[in-house]
């Protein structure tokens, strides 16, 4: 009885992943960057405004150089068609922005934080994504959806200054 209970208790924490961070190369450093909105795939209103504000503070504290501010932007939520029109018209060589795939708390009696973000990097000169990064996290009842995001970049973008 006590081996079917350990394998139950076992089998129950092994599939509670609580976060999960994927990255295609190491993030370049040395470039001045231009962040711009990220779009919003979920129901959550402004998720993909406030995911990018929350970047550009762990990228400005982490010491990368960025060019403007995300507040030069209209706050609102912005699609994938509304960021491939600002990356025609932005002029910058490095362009950060991305999307929101999950940035709630989930029903139930816990109410727990879920996130996922995209992180991609455009060059301008090249026309092509260079750097694409994702992660994925679900908080306690204690957290935050704000404080899961950050915590997120700052796992992600792991630089020194």
């Amino acid at each position: 009885m006590r081996k079917i209970l350990l394998a139950v208790i076992l089998l129950f924490f092994t599939g509670c992943v609580k976060e999960t961070y994927n990255m295609s190369s190491n993030f370049p450093t040395k470039n001045t960057y231009k962040i711009i909105p990220f779009a919003n795939l979920t129901q959550t209103p402004m998720a993909g405004y406030k995911v990018a504000g929350i970047l550009e503070g762990v990228l400005r504290s982490k010491g990368v150089s960025l060019n403007g501010s995300l507040w030069n932007y209209e706050e609102r939520d912005y699609s994938v068609e509304d960021i491939n029109d600002l990356l025609k018209n932005v002029n910058a060589r490095y362009i950060i922005t991305g999307y929101v795939n999950e940035y709630r708390y989930k029903t139930g009696i816990d109410g727990e934080p879920a996130v996922s973000v995209t992180v991609k990097i455009y060059d301008k000169a090249k026309k092509q994504y260079i750097y694409v990064a994702t992660f994925s996290r679900v908080g306690d009842t204690y957290n935050s959806v704000g404080v899961l995001t950050q915590e997120g970049f700052d796992n992600l973008f792991k630089l020194t200054k």
